[in-house]
């Protein structure tokens, strides 16, 4: 028997194991795991009707953890892959009525290109042992 959310796509972009949708995924919805290596995000066309849109982008540019490390930042590497991210969402937000989307990232440097995050949280809050402070952008 099909459920009420069966017809919802929910892309999950740069998503990897696919945790952060996995309780769509449950719900019944349409979970589209758009991750490497089977899918690049540089170069993936998305369906027409999409529900909703989780983007996590990699953070090793923007992470403060890279501050002690001897590897140079490279901010133009980094900002390729959330770029193809918000690409992805201002196309789907064209062409349809998308419901939400939100880009999560560790706090970090991104937040000197998006500015402050409206939501910011840590793993230990939603029952988890993390307490790295993550921020989420977005309209949801």
């Amino acid at each position: 028997m099909k459920g009420t959310n069966d017809h919802k796509i929910i892309l999950d972009l740069c998503g990897g194991t696919g945790a952060w949708s996995r309780p769509y995924k449950e719900a019944g919805y349409d979970v589209r795991l758009i991750t490497l290596p089977e899918y690049d995000v540089r170069n993936y066309e998305p369906p027409k009707a999409v529900y909703g849109i989780l983007a996590a982008p990699p953070c090793t540019e923007f992470s403060l953890a890279k501050n002690g490390s001897r590897r140079k930042r490279n901010f133009a590497e980094g900002l390729e892959i959330v770029n193809a991210c918000l690409e992805i969402i201002w196309k789907i937000r064209l062409q349809c009525n998308l419901h939400f989307w939100a880009l999560e990232n560790p706090r970090g440097y991104l937040r000197q290109f998006f500015g402050k995050a409206p939501f910011c949280f840590e793993q230990w809050q939603f029952g988890d042992i993390g307490i790295k402070p993550t921020e989420i952008w977005g309209g949801f």
